[in-house]
């Protein structure tokens, strides 16, 4: 309302004889701001995460990120509990008496009677030996925080926590920053870290569990001097990548191929989900990535190392976000994201013989099978939808009298004209796995003829792949349940593709 406006109805309550205010009248305080939806949505996810709410194996560091960016968001009210939750642990658990022990660059903190002297040097040799691995690797260290630890500067703070007994059941640690860039960068920041204090009550051996913990969340605090506002799919699945690269016995990340591209073929690999464990199953890709260039610096792959150098955003970085560094990698390497991943799809079909430990992995099933026979030779047209970067497979059965050398598999494909591949591969009945590419015209069609002798071929798949790697940026809603690269919206979803086979002769 215009200011004349309120001065006029200001003469008219006057005229209409109301008493004036007395001294003794008081002024009703003005509404507290309210939280906006993201930053309510952080406060929860910690506070779910901490309180053992919320699904069992997800990991506290990248809500405690998200928390950080979107505290100054919050109600007042709010954002007192938010600073409870991110302070450091000698004050947000109320140590009763810190004690500390240096490692070279790192500095163990604990509470007195909590932790035997033991174990705080088997923190200090594992945490220095993870970090040896990862700059002899050719990464950045961790970013130094001065003096923040209280101590001496440039130490890396390791807090170890009674988890179980402050009621963060099922939180194996985590790592975390004081200081979040400024919204205009530089991205690289430095961390703390936090274990538990003795990883009895979790699965597996103490042991196993420290190191895997250790490999992935101080695999964050690299990431951190890199850029911390990276995708969130992209640092939760390379730091749960890299757990099997440094203790390759453990095995603590297969417990995630269930929510994987391998077993969830349909849902597009770069998704970041509120709820579940989509973003560590996504591990499995560069796991693929790593075995098919293994090429290494030091213990580990130099692609993995790459893809962090394009994703750099401190001062003098490219700052490219995630997918765009994958394909641009791939594209220095002589090939493409859309091969890549059409390859890779088609690959996971037979996990058995793509991946060194793939003995142990299983494949989703078909997303649809037909037995094709004399008296029905026909699927006629069938018709999907495929997402950006997922696939569906179609698995072609010979009936039990399609047998003899002339009888032939013709496949007819109408898929998009553009960001749209195909593979077709025979699985013979000795073993053996014949797969290759079918050839689309510029209008998205192709025609494949494979052998469907029933004597010699037990079944043939065609694997329709979407592989799109587009999106609005920045567009997602600040809200939003599942996130995607760049916190984009991705332009090419649910395109429709068609498939008809027919057995000949």
């Amino acid at each position: 309302m215009p200011a004349v406006g309120l001065l006029t109805l200001g003469l008219l309550v006057g005229t209409l004889g109301l008493p004036a205010a007395s001294a003794s009248d008081t002024t009703l305080p003005a509404p507290e701001v309210e939280s906006t939806d993201a930053a309510t949505d952080a406060l929860t996810e910690v506070r779910e995460l901490a309180d053992g709410r919320t699904e069992t194996g997800r990991d506290l560091t990248m809500a405690l990120r998200e928390l950080r960016l979107h505290q100054d968001e919050l109600s007042p009210t709010d954002r007192t509990a938010a600073r409870r939750l991110l302070n450091r642990p000698p004050t947000k658990y109320q140590w009763a008496s810190e004690q500390v022990q240096q490692f070279g660059g790192v500095l163990v903190h604990w509470d007195a009677g909590t932790v035997t002297p033991a174990y705080v040097s088997q923190v200090g040799t594992v945490v220095n030996n993870v970090l040896a691995t990862y700059t002899g690797s050719g990464y950045r260290a961790p970013k130094s925080d001065g003096t923040n630890g209280g101590v001496a500067a440039g130490l890396l703070d390791i807090y170890l926590v009674d988890f179980a007994a402050k009621g963060e059941f099922g939180l194996y640690g985590y790592c975390d920053s004081d200081a979040p860039p400024p919204n205009n960068g530089p991205y690289d920041v430095s961390a703390y870290c936090a274990f538990d204090n003795d990883y009895a009550e979790y699965p597996g051996t103490p042991d196993n569990t420290l190191n895997v913990t250790a490999a992935h969340e101080l695999f964050h605090a690299v990431q951190f001097a890199y850029d911390y506002e990276e995708d969130r799919w992209f640092l939760e699945a390379t730091a749960t990548w890299v757990e099997d690269e440094l203790y390759d016995d453990v095995n603590d990340n297969w417990q995630y191929l269930a929510a994987s591209p391998l077993r969830q073929p349909r849902q597009s690999l770069d998704q970041w989900t509120e709820t579940g464990l989509r973003q560590y199953g996504e591990w499995i890709f560069f796991r693929y990535l790593s075995e098919r260039w293994p090429t290494r610096q030091g213990a580990l792959p130099v692609i993995m190392r790459r893809l962090m150098d394009r994703v750099d955003g401190a001062a003098g970085g490219p700052d490219t976000y995630s997918m765009r560094a994958i394909e641009r990698e791939l594209k220095a390497r002589g090939t493409s994201l859309a091969k890549v991943y059409a390859d890779f799809s088609d690959a996971n079909r037979r996990p058995q013989v793509t991946y060194e430990e793939g003995a142990s992995y299983q494949a989703a099933a078909p997303s649809a099978t037909w037995k094709l026979s004399k008296r029905h030779p026909d699927t006629r047209v069938r018709r999907t939808t495929v997402n950006h970067l997922a696939s569906a497979t179609a698995r072609l059965v010979p009936g039990a009298k399609v047998a003899g050398d002339k009888w032939r598999l013709r496949v007819k494909l109408d898929l998009p004209s553009q960001h749209a591949a195909a593979v077709i591969s025979s699985y013979r009945t000795d073993g053996v796995v014949k797969t290759r590419p079918v050839r689309l015209d510029r209008h998205g069609r192709g025609t494949a003829v494979v052998r469907f002798d029933g004597r010699t071929v037990r079944y043939v798949e065609v694997t329709l792949v979407n592989t799109s790697a587009r999106y609005r940026c920045w567009r997602a809603q600040p809200d939003a349940r599942v996130l995607y690269s760049c916190r984009g919206k991705p332009r090419d979803q649910r395109q429709p593709m068609l498939i008809r086979a027919r057995a000949i002769r």
